[in-house]
């Protein structure tokens, strides 16, 4: 499965939070019935979001 993610507005705001190792909460838009990945695949999904974020932050 790819997902790809693209940045249309708000760079400067990702980058203060990575500056300040915050956070930053992003609204994903995902097509299920017209996208390349498999019904078990998308079934993963929910499992994905509830995934807890590492903590690392990037630099």
């Amino acid at each position: 499965m790819a997902l790809a993610h693209f940045l249309l507005d708000g760079h400067h705001k990702m980058q203060a939070a990575a500056e300040a190792g915050r956070p930053l909460r992003l609204l994903s838009l995902l097509s299920v019935d017209a996208g390349l990945a498999l019904p078990d695949q998308v079934a993963r999904i929910p499992g994905l979001r509830a995934v807890q974020p590492s903590g690392d932050t990037p630099g």
